[in-house]
């Protein structure tokens, strides 16, 4: 995601910092800042605006997290397919909050995986915004048992001084040991995000989505 604005490329610099001598590029920076550590269905928070610039109270009726637990039912064969069914989860967390706070539109600010100023939109979400809510969102599936081969790791950094393109995601780390990315701020609004090494993701970029790579894109 390449950032618009001197204020999100400071604090890019800030969590750059954070991830020094760190291989993985694992930071705390922006949860310590803006998540809720133990958030529940019926009392959490959704960053918007860019950069968690505003953070609305959201609650999920049984039903409404009943249908997020059914996406993991029966249990996934194997690490693979579960992260396609946390990619599912995550699109249908996006839908069911954006519903409730106005985020459920289109993120018009996206254009060739770049992010634009969004000019005072709160409905708009940027990288920060993405990778704390998508952090929410795992933490509450790890928290009800729904996650069998992953954990939630801290949030990932990529970007400064040598790549001009400050990025944050959330990720997963599996039972084997290794990390994958899982960046809705790649696609639109309640969208299977794309989960990939985290290695791709710190990468080159734009990231090369290829089936090899992407684990449960597809909508």
């Amino acid at each position: 995601m390449r950032i618009v604005g001197s204020l999100m490329v400071l604090g890019a610099a800030l969590a750059l910092s954070a991830c020094a001598g760190n291989p993985h590029q694992l930071s705390s920076h922006y949860l310590d800042r803006y998540a809720v550590p133990d958030p529940t269905p019926a009392s959490f928070f959704e960053c918007r605006g860019f950069g968690c610039a505003e953070k609305s109270h959201v609650a999920l009726s049984r039903h409404e997290w009943q249908r997020v637990a059914a996406v993991f039912a029966p249990r996934a064969a194997n690490a693979a397919a579960e992260r396609q069914r946390i990619a599912q989860a995550v699109a249908l967390m996006q839908r069911l909050v954006g519903a409730k706070t106005g985020t459920a539109v289109h993120q018009w600010t996206h254009q060739d995986m770049k992010i634009l100023p969004n000019l005072g939109d709160t409905s708009q979400l940027d990288c920060v915004d993405e990778a704390v809510n998508t952090w929410t969102y795992l933490t509450m599936m790890q928290r009800a048992h729904l996650l069998h081969y992953h954990q939630v790791a801290d949030l990932a950094y990529a970007g400064l001084p040598t790549d001009p393109n400050p990025r944050n995601t959330a990720v997963l780390r599996d039972k084997d040991g290794q990390y994958f990315a899982i960046d809705p701020s790649l696609v639109d609004s309640g969208v299977r995000p794309p989960v990939m090494p985290l290695a791709t993701w710190l990468g080159s970029w734009p990231p090369k989505l290829s089936a090899r790579d992407v684990q449960g894109s597809s909508s």
